[in-house]
């Protein structure tokens, strides 16, 4: 009876583990930045009374509001960067998402995977992975945010998002790849 139970219980937890998200699964993991902004936040922001005669402030207003989802997710950590790299394989797959572009250089590895949306340069989804290469001589990180070393970015976007204007909020944020997300917008656009 104990080793049914014990087997049951196994079996939820892992269930309910794999069925988490890794933002929720890293959620509270000292070792891990996560930014997660909900879509009420975006409601608020879009609502917010902006000068309508500042055209940057309208295009930055229409941006916000178009996007539902925001969440990133920043860790040095190999482990969990190799787990942020196997949930976004399995959210390709799940999602049927496409890779819009990938950049391989001697810094970083960047691949960008969208969902398409309704309009030309418009996707509903848009995941970002960015794994640094770390030099194996020095063992320390090139990329840093306000100071904590980094070895890799999992950034999600979702809603109906203009990709010609989502590497300027990548910017803002001083994320790495927003160079990247503009070269894949140009792409795209080809």
């Amino acid at each position: 009876m104990k080793t049914s139970i014990l087997l049951i219980t196994t079996f939820v937890t892992s269930f309910w583990v794999s069925g988490q998200s890794i933002f929720e699964q890293y959620a509270d993991n000292d070792e891990v930045t996560l930014v997660s902004i909900s879509p009420k936040m975006f409601k608020m922001l879009g609502q917010m009374s902006l000068s309508l005669d500042d055209p940057e402030a309208q295009e930055y207003l229409e941006m916000v509001t178009s996007i539902n989802n925001f969440k990133v997710l920043v860790s040095s950590n190999q482990q969990i960067s190799g787990d942020m790299l196997k949930w976004v394989n399995q959210q390709v797959l799940k999602q049927d998402l496409d890779e819009l572009m990938s950049v391989k250089d001697k810094e970083a590895d960047v691949t960008f995977y969208v969902k398409e949306g309704k309009k030309e340069d418009y996707v509903e989804q848009l995941l970002m992975y960015v794994n640094e290469r770390v030099n194996s001589s020095s063992d320390t990180s090139n990329f840093n945010i306000n100071g904590r070393q980094i070895n890799a970015v999992l950034m999600l976007l979702e809603g109906n998002i203009d990709l010609n204007k989502i590497s300027k909020l990548t910017d803002q944020m001083d994320l790495p790849g927003g160079n990247q997300l503009r070269k894949a917008q140009q792409k795209k656009s080809l």
